[in-house]
């Protein structure tokens, strides 16, 4: 059951590629912006929030749009802080630190069934797992989903496309930007 405080917001979750093409990054900003500033004209009495778990490319393009326009963020983790900083490195690292200073709040998502701290450090699949999991979280606690994507489907646990066909499930997915990856 939602408290009188969660009836007041509007959550807006993320989905999206890790590498997107630096040279769409503008383009990008002007999209997610007219769309944000779309959902607070059709939802006045509520605030809107943005859902993250801060991973590079889309998750952190919304929070840097959600961040100029005044729009909070609240970061879910997909597993505990200091394990998924591994997947980050150099500025990308510094960059997560900073970010999750902004948050309005940051949580952490539990270990998915038989996961333990142990093996989503030593194998893909059980960190890919985890990534699910966030994923899910997100969907189910979005009033509305947000795919950055460029379509293509590779059936990867907890990618893009496995959170988006888990949106569509769910009724959730509003609305979807259409990208292109960098593949360098």
């Amino acid at each position: 059951m939602l408290s009188n405080s969660d009836e007041n917001l509007y959550r807006i979750g993320i989905t999206g590629h890790r590498d997107l093409l630096p040279t769409q990054k503008e383009e990008n900003i002007q999209i997610l912006k007219g769309y944000l500033l779309k959902c607070q004209r059709e939802h006045p009495d509520r605030e809107l929030i943005v859902l993250t778990p801060l991973a590079d490319g889309a998750d952190r393009l919304i929070v840097e749009v959600a961040s100029m326009l005044g729009i909070a963020y609240e970061v879910i983790l997909p597993m505990p802080k200091e394990i998924y900083k591994e997947d980050f490195f150099g500025d990308s690292a510094f960059e997560f630190e900073r970010l999750l200073c902004g948050a309005r709040s940051v949580s952490e998502i539990g270990l998915y069934a038989g996961n333990t701290t142990e093996l989503i450090q030593k194998s893909n699949i059980h960190r890919s797992f985890q990534y699910r999991q966030v994923g899910r979280r997100i969907v189910e606690m979005s009033d509305e989903m947000i795919v950055m994507s460029d379509g293509v489907v590779n059936h990867k646990i907890g990618g893009t496309e496995d959170i988006a066909n888990y949106a569509v499930q769910h009724d959730k997915i509003t609305y979807r930007i259409l990208c292109q990856r960098d593949s360098t």
